[in-house]
């Protein structure tokens, strides 16, 4: 079985895309069709289109360069909302963002038992 690491960014743009259409992850990226393509055909981008696309993926740009491998078993919108909890934390350790209210009771209460099942559901 081929490692991630040993794939090119081509083939993990391509599997970390999925069933979604390049132009939708154009549009998720910000970026244009032809620079989706550019990437999926084996071109070079630069750090910002990489950074971007990463991004639309719900990933980071060490997943999609093959420094890291992704996290099996999880969706696009599971790997975004994980991305976004782990930049929420590492953001309130910089002291950035410390004035945001974090949602209200009911919504935490809420997201802490979706959390729940999903982790005791395997997900």
């Amino acid at each position: 079985m081929t490692q991630w690491a040993e794939r090119t960014t081509a083939e993990r743009a391509k599997i970390l895309r999925g069933s979604a259409t390049q132009e939708g992850l154009a549009e998720k990226s910000g970026v244009s069709v032809g620079t989706i393509r550019k990437l999926e055909q084996g071109g070079n981008l630069s750090l910002p289109y990489l950074l971007k696309v990463a991004a639309g993926l719900g990933t980071d740009v060490s997943v999609l360069v093959g420094q890291q491998s992704p996290r099996r078993g999880m969706e696009l919108d599971e790997r975004s909302a994980l991305r976004a909890v782990s930049a929420a934390v590492h953001d309130t350790g910089l002291g950035i963002g410390t004035d945001v209210e974090p949602g209200t009771l009911e919504e935490l209460q809420g997201a802490a038992r979706r959390a729940d099942a999903a982790f005791w559901s395997g997900r």
